[in-house]
């Protein structure tokens, strides 16, 4: 299990959720919220950039790829339609 929780294994499995996540908003016709913001911009921080935060990272990745697979389940009900906003 320790090689699953490896910096480089979870920003890969965010990045892929966030492809699937993001396509599914679309998919859906959907508005995103901060929530894909957020997991962009730490996808934009390569791993082992900052040391100190090394440890740390793989729990912010898996948190984020579980908070994209609630909204995924729940879109419907947590995202806003692309019609009720014009």
């Amino acid at each position: 299990m320790s090689w699953f929780l490896e910096v480089e294994n979870t920003y890969f499995l965010l990045l892929c959720t966030q492809a699937v996540h993001l396509l599914h908003h679309r998919m859906a016709k959907r508005h995103i919220s901060f929530v894909e913001v957020a997991a962009g911009v730490v996808l934009c921080v390569r791993p082992g950039a900052v040391p100190a935060f090394s440890s740390f990272m793989p729990w912010v990745y898996l948190g984020l790829v579980a908070v994209q697979i609630v909204g995924s389940v729940f879109i419907t009900k947590l995202s806003p339609n692309w019609e009720a906003r014009t």
